[in-house]
């Protein structure tokens, strides 16, 4: 890449006379060449190349011959391609080929660290294919360089078909390999990026957490100048703490800047411009999905201009329903300018707000924006009502079978809609008895009198995991989508309910892996692996949202009575939760074992208050917020307040003991706890023990006496 002032162009052009025949446009300050090798050309293929082509792209812009048929026009073709022949020695890297940085820039990325791109002499630009960030603690900073992409990178994802994900971007953030855990702390600073239309990639692409984009200019013709996570119907996560500020970014053909399921997003002091598409925006935050998350979003002090769509598009309203959460939103403070240009009629306004939270009870706050000169209007609310059908009332056909086995009509009823399920008590002392149950249909609720419901054991596989392992329903009621299109269930209610699991089966109690889910007044007993197990383990989301567990008694589990593995939203109150065993010797053995398995699945807004939890092998509350892949990337908003937590840890097997066991916490250490007026007595080990915490904690009025202090 060279700067035009070298070529001394001039003097050929008047030889050709060509006069209003020949048009150069000149980018500022540089020029790349429209050849785009995968290896160092030779000059006599390069020459070839050229003297093929009438049209010569040059960075965003094009040198362009008029049609010549006349022998001295020809002649005027050869004599461009000397120059260009000269333009190409200029340009040469090295090896005397046009410019390809792709393979040591991936060398660098692929080892992480601090990687510094020095701005090149004369204008001059780095030139790479999609590069792979996925490494974590990686930055990527300059002092203003330029870098222009030349197509997608590398495969290195599977997909199901044999195809392999490409890196689609000039630096794609994602991990590399499938087991591989996202990355997290990333910061790029400082570059110019360019895409040419013809390469059709994003400018920077986003699959990681904790990431910080500043200081970016991002131009050309991008499908979208910064892509923030993914989603689709039946498939959206979330992507936690994210960071755009302080950049030049304009030129979307789909949007600017595109957000999918932020949970901590900041986007202030930014120009977004110049959104190519009718619907392109200069900021789009959306749902896919309705289980997936938009909280904690702050877009403040932004001048958002001149964009074919909205200015702001805030998306809430995906095909499947209105979103579970999606609350604390701020938009505030920005300048928005001549948006909407090309914007239909449905989409015509500065801002669009597109639904919200389902439950009616999201936060967004729109204030001090100023609005002038876009199409339509300053701001334009667009609602999507939901109709919740009830769903017939059923109640059982009766048996009359020597061994009892409901699991075909029960399973029969809950595949065929929501709705009321009422199962009386039976005469004599008589349970129910079934194999694993799906629930998978919204508003569906499960209630009694008082009956028994006994496990006989697992269920049909109804889905797979992402790495292919089959998954049943491996708890009584298995509350979780019954196929991988669909979405995870909303508004189920199980309650007034006995459930016992036999020793020997390895089964849950209840599984949830739905939305909105509430267990009420529920006995669960025997042995079962836990007693209520909460994730997102094949639900699209990753996720559990909004459950609320209350009122009930658990006992007997073998590994812990509630484990919460991902999770935003969670209430336990009031439950009485005794006698959780080690079994095999090893388990946490916790009362409430709050654990992400890895680092970015979310314990967010968790509170567990008004419970008694005695008597258990383990800790009665364990926060274990550092997976083995390091901290958790969002632990923060939880509350430990007013319970009885008496005589647990009495094993010595379970690899921590204390009353309350802290572990970990969020990345940064700025995650929040509130730990006040429990009464924490006779346990053994501490009453409350601390490692390697990672929490601001609001402490009072804890009773800590009587504890083991060894």
């Amino acid at each position: 890449m060279v700067s035009l002032q070298h070529l001394r162009f001039a003097c050929s052009f008047r030889r050709l006379r060509f006069r209003r025949r020949v048009v150069l446009f000149e980018p500022p300050g540089r020029v790349v060449v429209g050849l785009e090798p995968d290896r160092t050309l030779a000059l006599g293929e390069f020459l070839r190349a050229f003297a093929g082509q009438r049209s010569f792209p040059a960075h965003v812009r094009r040198l362009t011959t008029a049609q010549m048929r006349s022998r001295p026009a020809l002649r005027g073709l050869w004599a461009i391609t000397a120059c260009a022949a000269a333009l190409f020695g200029l340009a040469s890297s090295a090896r005397g080929g046009i410019r390809v940085d792709t393979a040591w820039l991936q060398t660098k990325l692929d080892a992480g660290g601090a990687i510094f791109l020095p701005r090149l002499p004369d204008g001059h630009c780095y030139a790479t294919r999609g590069l792979w960030v996925s490494r974590d603690d990686t930055t990527v900073t300059s002092d203003g360089a330029c870098i222009v992409a030349l197509g997608p990178g590398e495969g290195r994802i599977p997909r199901g078909d044999g195809t392999f994900v490409k890196a689609d971007a000039v630096f794609f953030i994602d991990h590399s390999r499938l087991r591989q855990s996202l990355p997290v702390r990333i910061a790029i600073s400082g570059l110019h990026i360019t895409v040419p239309a013809a390469r059709r990639m994003n400018g920077v692409s986003v699959l990681g957490h904790e990431v910080t984009l500043s200081g970016l200019t991002i131009d050309g013709s991008p499908l979208t100048d910064v892509r923030i996570g993914s989603g689709s119907k039946g498939s959206g996560g979330m992507t936690g703490r994210i960071a755009v500020t302080d950049s030049f970014l304009s030129g979307g053909v789909r949007d600017v800047v595109s957000v999918f399921g932020p949970v901590g997003l900041r986007v202030e002091g930014n120009a977004l411009s110049g959104a190519q598409g009718k619907t392109a925006a200069g900021l789009h935050i959306r749902a896919a999905d309705r289980g997936q998350p938009t909280l904690d979003v702050q877009v403040r002090g932004n001048r958002i201009a001149t964009n074919g769509g909205p200015g702001v598009f805030l998306d809430l309203a995906p095909a499947d329903g209105l979103p579970v959460l999606a609350s604390g939103i701020e938009i505030t403070g920005n300048q928005l300018r001549g948006n909407a240009r090309r914007a239909a009629k449905g989409r015509r306004a500065a801002i669009v707000v597109a639904g919200g939270q389902n439950d009616g009870k999201g936060q967004i706050d729109l204030r001090d924006n100023s609005f002038v000169g876009n199409r339509g209007l300053a701001v334009l609310r667009l609602q999507r009502p939901v109709a919740r059908p009830a769903g017939p009332r059923s109640v059982p056909p009766s048996s009359t079978a020597a061994v009892r086995d409901d699991t075909p009509w029960l399973q029969a009823r809950l595949d065929r809609a929501g709705g009321t399920i009422f199962l009386p008590k039976l005469p004599n002392g008589e349970c129910y008895a079934t194999r694993g149950l799906w629930v998978s249909h919204d508003e569906t609720t499960i209630t009694s009198d008082g009956a028994c419901i006994v496990s006989l054991g697992l269920g049909p596989v109804r889905l797979h995991s992402i790495d292919g392992d089959p998954i049943a329903a491996s708890a009584l009621f298995f509350v979780n989508r019954s196929k991988a299109a669909e979405a995870a269930p909303l508004g189920v209610a199980i309650s007034n309910l006995r459930i016992v699991v036999p020793e020997g089966q390895s089964m849950y109690g209840v599984a949830i892996f739905g939305h909105q889910i509430t267990l009420s007044h529920l006995e669960i007993g025997g042995s079962p692996k836990d007693d209520v197990t909460i994730s997102g383990r094949g639900n699209g989301n990753s996720y559990a949202g909004d459950v609320s567990i209350m009122d009930s008694t658990f006992g007997g589990a073998t590994r812990n009575a509630i484990s919460a593995t991902a999770v935003i939203g969670l209430r336990i109150e009031r439950n009485t939760i005794v006698g959780v065993r080690d079994s095999p010797p090893g388990q946490p053995a916790a009362g409430i074992d709050v654990e992400p398995d890895d680092r970015g699945q979310p314990a967010l807004d968790v509170h567990i208050v008004g419970n008694t939890i005695q008597d258990n092998a383990g800790p009665g509350i364990l926060l274990e917020l550092e997976p083995n892949d390091g901290p958790a990337v969002v632990a923060t908003a939880l509350e430990i307040s007013g319970n009885n937590i008496l005589r647990n840890s009495a094993s010595r097997t379970p690899p921590k003991r204390g009353g309350i066991v802290l572990a970990g916490g969020q990345d940064g250490g700025q995650g929040t706890l509130i730990l006040r007026d429990n009464i924490i007595r006779g346990n053994g080990g501490p009453g409350i023990l601390k490692s390697r915490l990672r929490l601001l904690v609001d402490s009072a009025g804890n009773d800590v006496s009587g504890n083991e202090t060894a």
